[in-house]
Parts: C-alpha cells; structure tokens; sequence
C-alpha cells in the first residue's frame, strides 16, 4: 500500500477489464515490470510496458492517455505505487495502484498465471 496513492483491488480490476472488452469502460493498463517479467505473466488487457525505472524519461510516451485513467500493475504493488507517484509529479490526475500486483492476481483471479 503507498500512502496517498488511490488503489484498485485485483477483482475490481479483473471487472473493469471485462467491462472494457466489452466496450462498457475506458482506461489505460500500464505494467511498470521488466520486460523478463511480462514474459513470464502478462495480465491480458495491458496496454504498454515502462518498467518503472524509465518512466520518468518515458512520460512522454503516455501523454495521450492523460484524459484516461492509468490503472498501473507489477508484481506486487510496490513499484507500480511509485509509478503513480511520477505519473502525479508529471500532471496525471487519474490512476490507480493495483494492489497486489500480479501476485494478487494470480491468487484471486487467475490461478493458471506463473507466480515467480
């Protein structure tokens, strides 16, 4: 948990991707892992990979999601809350934290992910 973050549940998130497949919702999935990482777990959904290290010189790359909420993932909650934290220093007004991370989603919402 990172003070002062707003943070989503992975059940919630698990929701609002189904709901986006299906046209009911809108925002943005940023993993913020290395790229190993994602080869080895990708939550299905994710938009764009900027490990957490490059996202301050990367913030660019993300400037046309800034009407869109973020909601940001990597293994465990930990960097992605310190993602949210640069996404607010560079002018975001909407993201997430998904606690947890992959981790959480592998043991609430998708059992079959690889944990590592």
């Amino acid at each position: 948990m990172s003070v002062g973050v707003p943070e989503i549940d992975v059940k919630s998130f698990k929701a609002r991707l189904d709901a986006r497949a299906q046209g009911k919702d809108d925002f943005f999935v940023l993993d913020v892992r290395n790229p190993n990482e994602q080869q080895i777990a990708l939550v299905p959904g994710t938009d764009k990979l900027i490990p957490v290290g490059e996202l301050a010189a990367r913030i660019d790359e993300l400037k046309d999601q800034k009407e869109k909420e973020i909601l940001v993932y990597c293994r465990s909650g930990g960097r992605s809350g310190m993602a949210c934290g640069i996404l607010g220093q560079a002018g975001f007004k909407s993201f997430k934290n998904v606690v947890g991370g992959v981790l959480a989603y592998s043991d609430l919402v998708d059992p079959t992910m690889q944990k590592y």
